[in-house]
């Protein structure tokens, strides 16, 4: 890995970035929500993707156009010292429960694939 950051320090820094990005989100919305995460950031940091699901494509939309929301969630990389040489390569997207019942059937796991 190139960042000299142990693997086990990114795992870490990894999980507090999404409990802080929940946080954020939760004080924005009422609907049902949840953070995950995917990826392969033990081989490089850039390989890493956040994604905040809400129930309605209406509020994805809603949170996905708030700009000063999103430069928020983004300032989390730097607030938790992500590895600076990742930062611009991690995705913070946002997904409805209604867009993957509508094109996955309901299911996330084919929806991600």
């Amino acid at each position: 890995m190139t960042t000299g950051i142990d693997i086990h320090d990114i795992h870490a820094v990894t999980e507090r970035i999404e409990q802080a990005i929940a946080a954020r989100i939760a004080a924005v919305t009422r609907e049902k929500h949840w953070v995950t995460h995917y990826g392969a950031n033990h081989i490089h940091p850039r390989h890493l993707v956040y994604w905040i699901c809400v129930q309605s494509d209406a509020e994805k939309k809603r949170l996905q156009s708030d700009q000063e929301l999103c430069r928020s969630l983004r300032s989390l990389l730097r607030e938790y010292r992500y590895p600076i040489e990742g930062r611009d390569g991690v995705h913070i997207g946002f997904e409805s429960q209604e867009t993957v019942d509508r094109e996955s059937g309901g299911n996330w796991w084919y929806h991600w694939r």
